[in-house]
């Protein structure tokens, strides 16, 4: 059976998960789809607008809760796209450097840098990404998002433009929506295939 690896593009409470398989000088696109990793009645930006106006132990409270919702939904997500791509296995996830090292270990550090707080949000959602592949025993391949076209087109023997123009005619065989997002998540797939191999 093919093997396959999936690209992520991460935003503050969902993610657009892109499953290719490589063979030879085929590549097919599996599944693309866009999860949601937050529950609805929870806020997707917690550090930079909620937890701003909330007593230290409330926030730590909001915290918390977006914390184990994001990592349920992830986790959720990526077992039920593997579960459903079977027999092919994932060897993989493709995902961006992460906005932080790691998040502090309370909200009032957070609330007292800027760099740390603007970023802090989107590092919720790549850290329950990158934590649920681990529990799923699948390598991370962590990508530079202004070089991975460079790169997967070095993988696929191609130039950088011909494998732009590959991608976006993957895409326009599918159903809207394929945005340069979609296409920079593919191209994290092909490295990570490439890199695993």
């Amino acid at each position: 059976m093919r093997d396959f690896a999936i690209g992520i593009e991460d935003h503050y409470g969902w993610a657009h998960l892109v499953s290719i398989a490589v063979s030879g000088p085929d590549l097919t696109l599996l599944d693309k789809r866009r999860v949601d990793l937050i529950d609805a009645h929870l806020p997707t930006s917690p550090y930079h607008h909620e937890t701003l106006q909330m007593e230290r132990s409330d926030a730590e409270q909001l915290l918390r809760e977006v914390k184990a919702s994001a990592s349920r939904s992830a986790h959720i997500a990526l077992e039920s796209l593997i579960g459903e791509l079977a027999p092919a296995t994932c060897r993989g996830i493709a995902i961006r450097i992460p906005p932080l090292p790691e998040l502090p270990a309370n909200v009032t550090e957070v609330h007292t840098n800027p760099r740390i707080l603007y970023r802090a949000d989107g590092m919720i959602y790549h850290q329950a990404l990158t934590i649920a592949a681990a529990q799923l025993n699948l390598s991370v391949f962590h990508f530079d998002k202004s070089r991975i076209l460079e790169l997967a087109a070095q993988v696929r023997g191609l130039t950088s433009a011909d494998l732009e123009r590959h991608l976006k005619a993957l895409g326009r065989a599918l159903k809207p929506p394929w945005r340069k997002g979609h296409m920079v998540a593919c191209a994290g797939a092909i490295v990570a295939l490439g890199h695993g191999s």
